[in-house]
């Protein structure tokens, strides 16, 4: 074997033995010849006859989901976790506030149904009567929005005028601790005053006619009144109960959404109203710390 390459088993210069499990080695079946040398030909066609591969390709798909929803989740709706994240920190606020402004709304319409207001610019003097065995000059204002039937009422008048150069503004209530009557058997409810005149001011409400007696001669500037109708506090109790949701529609709604998301929803949404708790405060502080901001760089002030 002089002209040939040495074999390339082991240095003891015996061939490899067959597998011990009763198989035929690799090296036998490499040596197409059997002459115990497998040459570069042997060796390539062996590798060519091998064993091939066969099947599909496939690849390893990987979940989509996300830190927003667990993997595997399928979102309710048809919609990404994304989206019921940004409903749940956004959208959702948003609807509850509405509603929440909408309850606010009815109960303080409700609260005003029944009151009135009127006032009266043009007060004019009708005789005097005596208090107390003093007597009082009268001005009487028409209040044309005054009810049929009052059950409560307070009324102001002022004075503008120069009367010594005297400012008065006075006011008081149906309700008064102490009325007195007059010398022709009327009630008046004393009036609180402000201001340098000195002297008592009452007054009295016949219809839409309200009256001032006063001991100052000059004609008051301006009176006002405004109260309830009989009835309406019937309706106080609808208005403070729609108020409470209003007030409740918050908290009950946080809640309930979270629920709902971490058990039959998106848990998407759930973190979303969760974060809205820190978020929508955040934003709230953080424009109104802006418009400060705006404010003071502007030149503005308090």
């Amino acid at each position: 074997m002089d002209d040939q390459e040495d074999p390339w088993w082991d240095d003891d210069g015996e061939a490899p033995t067959e597998d011990p499990d009763g198989g035929e080695d690799l090296f036998s079946k490499l040596d197409a010849d059997g002459d115990g040398v497998v040459t570069i030909e042997e060796f390539e066609q062996g590798m060519a006859e091998g064993p091939t591969l066969t099947g599909e390709v496939s690849t390893i798909t990987m979940d989509d989901g996300s830190v927003l929803g667990a993997p595997g989740e399928e979102s309710p709706g048809g919609l990404s976790d994304s989206m019921w994240f940004v409903i749940g920190l956004i959208g959702a606020p948003i609807a509850l506030g509405v509603l929440s402004l909408i309850l606010t709304v009815i109960s303080d319409s409700l609260y005003e149904d029944g009151w009135f207001y009127d006032e009266d610019s043009f007060l004019s003097a009708e005789g005097t009567v005596q208090l107390s065995g003093e007597d009082y000059t009268v001005f009487q204002a028409d209040f044309d929005g005054v009810p049929d039937d009052v059950d409560w009422y307070q009324m102001g008048v002022q004075w503008y005028g120069d009367y010594a150069g005297d400012h008065a503004d006075c006011w008081g209530e149906s309700e008064s601790v102490m009325p007195i009557v007059s010398d022709d058997g009327r009630g008046w409810n004393s009036m609180e005053c402000w201001g340098e005149s000195d002297g008592d001011v009452y007054m009295r409400l016949d219809g839409s006619t309200g009256s001032f007696a006063t001991k100052r001669s000059d004609s008051p500037d301006w009176a006002n009144i405004d109260g309830e109708e009989a009835g309406a506090s019937s309706g106080e109790g609808i208005a403070m109960a729609i108020a409470f949701l209003g007030a409740a529609v918050w908290p009950v709604g946080l809640v309930a959404g979270m629920v709902w998301g971490f058990t039959k929803g998106s848990s998407s949404f759930a973190y979303g109203m969760l974060a809205s708790i820190v978020v929508v405060p955040l934003v709230l502080f953080g424009l109104c710390v802006i418009m400060l901001v705006v404010m003071v760089g502007s030149g503005g002030g308090f």
